[in-house]
């Protein structure tokens, strides 16, 4: 048996680029010659299990459900934060040599893109950055201090799903690009902020526009006919790209753990420009 525990979180587990990073997580375990321990965070109760059941196989799986991400924070990281404290006492993580600990924030949604900025509700922004932001930030907070008190840890990581909308202003998309832009500043502080602490990586992940149910929605919402064009192109000439292979390059970088900590890297810094 390995001597090396890993222990994951993925929020948005359920579906999409979630459910592919599972897949992937659970497909390295034996590459990475350690037991991998993934923990699945979503809504969908009966989705999670699926996604446990089929894409985590070799791995062991533990489910929670239920979780919106519009409540109020400790109602949020309450539930996973327990059970992330239940599989750390578990013997074989408690006995390993070395354990390892990994927040993958993979949840998320987009904005009403039909609406430019002055068109925004005061509640419409509340409810947008308590979904896409305060949660995300109180998790990696309180993830980050739970980590940091494993006395076994050697390599902590914060990964967020970004997006090129983080660096790079496109209309109709200004609550996104904004919380996109949040999230990735949050995590270069974090960084900064532990750069005497070689454990501790934060990573900004840009997954590129996924071939996906999101970027349906996208294509027939987005107001803006040059970037609707643009996408409903890249769907026709099949340039989207798919969620299996974003999610195996994003976990390329967090096995190799070459990646500066705080940088932002985009799916097509790695593979190039599609043609």
């Amino acid at each position: 048996m390995s001597s090396r525990a890993h222990v994951f979180i993925v929020t948005g587990a359920n579906r999409g680029l979630g459910r592919s990073i599972v897949k992937i997580i659970a497909q390295r375990a034996e590459a990475n010659n350690e037991a991998r321990h993934i923990i699945l965070v979503g809504r969908d109760h009966q989705g999670l299990d699926k996604v446990a059941s089929t894409e985590a196989q070799g791995s062991c799986t533990y489910l929670v459900p239920d979780i919106e991400l519009g409540r109020p924070a400790s109602e949020i990281t309450g539930p996973i934060l327990a059970k992330l404290d239940e599989v750390l006492n578990l013997s074989s993580v408690a006995s390993a040599s070395s354990v390892r600990l990994t927040l993958m924030n993979s949840a998320g949604t987009i904005c009403d893109l039909s609406k430019t900025v002055d068109q925004y509700t005061e509640n419409e922004v509340t409810e947008y950055t308590a979904v896409n932001y305060v949660s995300f930030a109180a998790l990696t907070c309180r993830f980050l201090a739970r980590a940091k008190t494993v006395p076994q840890a050697d390599r902590i990581a914060v990964a967020n799903i970004s997006s090129l909308l983080a660096v790079m202003p496109f209309a109709n998309w200004g609550l996104y690009a904004s919380i996109k832009a949040a999230r990735d500043q949050l995590l270069k502080v974090v960084a900064l902020e532990h750069r005497d602490d070689p454990r501790v990586r934060t990573l900004s992940y840009a997954p590129g526009p996924l071939d996906n149910d999101m970027q349906a929605e996208v294509r027939a919402s987005i107001g803006d006919a040059e970037q609707k064009k643009a996408y409903s192109d890249m769907h026709s000439q099949k340039k989207l790209v798919k969620t299996d292979d974003t999610a195996g390059l994003l976990c390329n970088l967090l096995d190799e753990w070459t990646f500066e900590s705080g940088a932002h890297i985009d799916v097509y810094d790695i593979i190039g420009l599609p043609e």
